[in-house]
């Protein structure tokens, strides 16, 4: 090993950078007057015209476990509204 390598056993895993990724699917339905949801879901032909599918990844990293983990939990927050 040189100057330049880290040996994995010499750092502990959470202390590593970390990634994460969040795989969204989509269900776009059509809404009812009373609130209730069709049970056909829009396909990805029809979404397409858009310039979107059906499915979507949002991935992140952080400088450590704790740290990936912190930012994954602001996404969320952000997304949940």
């Amino acid at each position: 090993m040189n100057e330049f390598e880290i040996s994995d056993s010499h750092i502990e895993r959470r202390n590593f950078p970390h990634h994460a990724t969040i795989t969204i699917k989509i269900d776009i339905r059509k809404m009812y007057e009373d609130g209730s949801l069709d049970n056909q879901v829009m396909g990805n032909r029809l979404l397409s015209k858009y310039g979107i599918s059906n499915k979507a990844q949002v991935c992140l990293s952080g400088s450590s476990e704790a740290d990936c983990i912190k930012i994954l939990k602001e996404k969320l927050e952000k997304l949940n509204g």
